[in-house]
Order: structure tokens, then C-alpha cells, then sequence
């Protein structure tokens, strides 16, 4: 639970910054979602699930996977921005145990690493969750 109260620390400081800096973040390149170029990535593959768990977020932050984080909270497609807030292991997706953190829009939650479109397991400037 500590975890979701960092992250929606972070999230309300992001905000707060982001109004204060409004024109600059504009033409820092904003995607039309609010999601800032700066630390979004996209996805290659098709309705790639956003997943939470509203009634034990423990379970989803403690370990992200389909079976403990079993509300899917929105869907990404190939080409949507998204920011990554942070990243931590946990169920093995295709050989990456890499899951990330995301937001975008309304959509908040944790899919798995595999399917953003990054060479990379892990992704560069986006910080350990929890760390």
C-alpha cells in the first residue's frame, strides 16, 4: 500500500509541476493524452491490458502478473503514448520479468514489460518501483 501512496505522491508532483509549467511542457512535445514525450514509450502489440488490483493493491505491487493483478484497467494500442511512472520484476512474460507502471488518460496500472516498443527489458530513465 505504501507503494501506491509513493506513486500517487509522485503522480500528484508530476501534476503540480506540469501546471506550473504548462506552454513549456506544450512544446516540450505533450502527447494530446497529457502523457509527456519526454519519459512515454508505445507498445507493438494489440490490446496490451493495463492491469490492477483495486481490492488488494499489495498483491498487484508486491509481485505484477495476470493473477495478481487480475482488473484490467484499460488497453493499450501499437503507436499510443504512455508514461512510464516505474518498473519492478515479476511474472516471467516471453523471457522479460520486467512490468511497468503506467498512466495514461484515466488508465493507470502495470503491464508487462515485454510488449512496449524498447529493445530493452528493463527501461532506461524509468526508476525501480519502490526503490
Amino acid at each position: 500500500m505504501r507503494l501506491r501512496t509513493a506513486l500517487g505522491a509522485a503522480l500528484a508532483a508530476t501534476a503540480l509541476t506540469a501546471g506550473l509549467t504548462g506552454s513549456a511542457a506544450a512544446s516540450a512535445g505533450d502527447t494530446s493524452d497529457g502523457a509527456s514525450a519526454r519519459a512515454s514509450f508505445t507498445v507493438w502489440a494489440t490490446d496490451v491490458n493495463v492491469r490492477d488490483n483495486p481490492g488488494n493493491p499489495g498483491a498487484c505491487d508486491a509481485f505484477p502478473s495476470p493473477g495478481n493483478c487480475p482488473v484490467v484497467a484499460g488497453q493499450l494500442q501499437p503507436g499510443q503514448a504512455f508514461e512510464a511512472v516505474c518498473q519492478k520484476q515479476g511474472q516471467n512474460v516471453s523471457g522479460n520479468p520486467w512490468w511497468v507502471y503506467i498512466t495514461r488518460g484515466d488508465s493507470r496500472g502495470y503491464i508487462a514489460s515485454y510488449y512496449v516498443d524498447h529493445p530493452d527489458n528493463q527501461l532506461p530513465g524509468v526508476p525501480v518501483c519502490g526503490a
